[in-house]
């Protein structure tokens, strides 16, 4: 089996940003703030546009799209959407499930990887991103 590449989604994503971008600022449920211009959570829907597109064709039902989706999203709050989209469609394609389930569990296991809580300091611990 073929294994996606980050540089697949690149090239998708560069395809298709415009309509992509119109996709998100014609979505009611995301925040005004995600919407703005240039910021992260640009790439985060982009990426997963691709994932989600990709897991369809590889026969995902429409709840596996969302959960796969909302544990892409909070993996990409501190991390690399790319890297995430792309591991979690291949971990798909492989076993036809993600470990990843979204939720408490996930969002304590990511602070526990890039939050450092100190008596008098949070440092925080983000992934580079893929250049779109």
């Amino acid at each position: 089996m073929k294994k996606h590449t980050i540089e697949e989604a690149l090239a998708y994503v560069k395809e298709h940003r415009k309509e992509l971008i119109e996709s998100l600022q014609a979505c009611e449920e995301a925040p005004d703030f995600f919407k703005t211009p240039g910021n992260k959570f640009e790439e985060v829907w982009c990426s997963g546009c691709w994932m989600n597109n990709c897991l369809y064709d590889a026969g995902a039902t429409e709840k596996e799209v969302q959960d796969i989706g909302f544990a892409h999203g909070q993996r990409t709050l501190f991390g690399d959407p790319y890297k995430w989209a792309v591991a979690y469609l291949n971990e798909f394609e492989e076993n036809r499930e993600v470990k990843d389930k979204p939720g408490i569990a996930l969002a304590d296991e990511i602070n526990g990887i890039h939050l450092q809580v100190g008596k008098d300091h949070v440092a925080i611990a983000i992934e580079e991103n893929s250049k779109p």
